[in-house]
């Protein structure tokens, strides 16, 4: 058998969400860390308004989604909010979902 790596483009894929990257980032800059869980698996995560420091994106604002465990799992910066995936190929969509449902 011949296994083949599926490779995402940043930015693929769209997410129907009802708040702007700004609306949700002040949400959460005013509330602080909030757990969440994905809407299809339940998978727990927490989510966290924060400014980069270092990078291609220093400097700039950032959605950061953990394991409960505090592992970073993902990141969603103002580009990549309402695709699935995020500037590096990583999914996020699930994530975005959950968060801007919350929000409404």
């Amino acid at each position: 058998m011949v296994m083949v790596a599926i490779m995402f483009e940043p930015h693929q894929g769209r997410v129907p969400l009802r708040h702007s990257f700004n609306e949700v980032w002040e949400f959460l800059r005013k509330k602080g860390k909030i757990d969440l869980e994905t809407e299809r698996e339940r998978t727990p995560f927490e989510v966290e308004a924060k400014i980069t420091t270092r990078g291609t994106h220093k400097g700039e604002r950032v959605i950061i989604f953990r394991a409960r465990k505090g592992i970073e799992h993902a990141r969603s910066y103002p580009c990549c909010w309402g695709s699935y995936y995020n500037c590096l190929g990583t999914r996020i969509g699930m994530y975005c979902k959950a968060l801007d449902k919350f929000v409404s």
